[in-house]
């Protein structure tokens, strides 16, 4: 394993529940009274403009010529032309909320997100009309939450980051269960992981890049056929969570080293 000559070291506990993104930021209530939907003409029309027109111009310059991002067999998404996906990839960067919008160009990418996201003042109509559908925070919300998925799925891919949790420049994968896979079952839909290896920066701008980036997409995967809803769900994640395990041997420089700490035992 590479390392980086400024490595920072973090120390984690339970790779389930860790959380190193560091924003801090105070959640709001997402419940039955969230508004998942917005069928208003003008809402609609001002998220198109800002998502094709503002939003994905300024991600694609970013994403493409700043961070230099590659993005391997983006082509397997052209066999979803007729069923929009769901995607899953490793959650490792702030900007994991932009690589689903180039991997699913041109059709649109929403995204199932904590509700830290919609619980900044000022911006939730923003990131909203960006894609984000929160998580409720309570359970009297799933209802209206799960409307919205089915709802939006009719024409746009949804992306989950199933280990939930930041963890910055990680090579490896955290676990994850199995339980958003249900939402590809009940839709009987594809599912494409994809996975973002780090490895040592050079080329055009590499002075800028802590790392270079490539994400690695995998060709539609299917549950097998004759399983039980539970079944098909965990034969998903399998796959999903395999695909990311290979490529994740690409992964090789570690900016960040993550460190198990032991928690304390009781002395006798």
């Amino acid at each position: 394993m590479v390392k980086d000559k400024y490595q920072k070291v973090f120390y984690y506990e339970d790779e389930l529940s860790d959380d190193f993104a560091g924003l801090n930021i105070k959640r709001c209530t997402v419940d039955e009274n969230f508004k998942y939907l917005r069928e208003g003409l003008l809402w609609n029309v001002c998220s198109v403009v800002i998502y094709y027109f503002i939003a994905y111009p300024l991600i694609w310059f970013f994403m493409k010529v700043i961070l230099q991002v590659r993005i391997v067999n983006k082509k397997a998404l052209k066999q979803c032309k007729k069923t929009p996906c769901f995607l899953y990839g490793n959650h490792t960067s702030f900007y994991d909320a932009f690589t689903p919008n180039l991997i699913s160009f041109p059709r649109r990418n929403r995204i199932i997100v904590g509700a830290e996201t919609v619980s900044i003042k000022g911006i939730k109509n923003l990131v909203q009309m960006l894609g984000a559908i929160p998580l409720p925070t309570k359970v009297s919300g799933m209802k209206k939450f799960v409307k919205a998925v089915d709802f939006h799925h009719k024409h746009c891919n949804i992306t989950i980051y199933p280990e939930a949790h930041i963890w910055p420049y990680y090579n490896g994968i955290r676990p994850f269960p199995d339980a958003s896979f249900g939402y590809a079952i009940r839709h009987n839909c594809p599912v494409v992981a994809f996975f973002t290896a780090y490895t040592k920066p050079k080329g055009f701008l590499s002075w800028l890049r802590k790392a270079n980036i490539t994400v690695y997409v995998s060709n539609p995967l299917y549950p097998d056929e004759g399983l039980t809803g539970r079944e098909a769900r965990k034969n998903l994640r399998d796959k999903v969570y395999n695909f990311m395990l290979e490529k994740s041997k690409l992964s090789d420089y570690e900016v960040i080293k993550y460190i198990r700490r032991e928690k304390d035992r009781e002395i006798a």
